[in-house]
């Protein structure tokens, strides 16, 4: 199986509750904001990083010789973590069209993206991770204790060339109200 195939988990797997959440086309954090009260953003990690293996391919060969821009960042509802989101693009992508990546600091991202007509995001891939991916052992890592299984998605949103690929991990407190 290929590492794309892998980010092709059939959803009719997934909890019936996650689906709403792994379905959704627009912003992530406006859905949060309707269905929970006092929606924040803790900015985890935000730097250079090698690209984890699953990644490489979704921004081309230069993620393969060189680190990425990578933020990582929980979703919270009264300090409850909802989503651990995980963001990287190319160094030239900072420079040019995912310039407010490097600068949004706590703001949601999806705030930027959404608000930019000229950006656009691909169909949404979707896949259960486990304690074996790294994904997930960062989102253990940053809230403690979490289910041997969570479902997350992925898209690449593009600007002209520049690619920036968002992974949003479903933790076990996320459930649709």
């Amino acid at each position: 199986m290929s590492l794309q195939q892998h980010w092709r988990t059939p959803l009719c797997l997934a909890p019936r509750h996650l689906l709403p959440w792994l379905t959704e086309r627009g912003s992530l954090t406006t859905m949060l904001m309707a269905h929970f009260p006092n929606i924040s953003v803790k900015v985890i990690f935000q730097g250079w990083q090698a690209a984890h293996l699953d990644e490489m391919d979704c921004l081309g060969p230069i993620a393969h010789q060189q680190n990425i821009a990578c933020r990582e960042v929980l979703l919270k509802s009264n300090q409850q973590p909802l989503v651990y989101a995980h963001s990287i693009t190319t160094a030239s992508a900072l420079r040019k069209g995912f310039h407010l990546f490097g600068r949004s600091g706590s703001r949601p991202l999806g705030a930027l993206l959404f608000a930019d007509p000229k950006i656009q995001r691909s169909s949404l891939s979707w896949c259960c991770i486990d304690t074996r991916h790294p994904l997930w052992q960062k989102a253990q890592a940053a809230v403690g204790h979490l289910p041997q299984r969570l479902w997350a998605r992925r898209s690449v949103f593009y600007s002209g060339c520049d690619k920036l690929l968002v992974t949003e991990v479903f933790l076990s407190s996320i459930n649709c109200k």
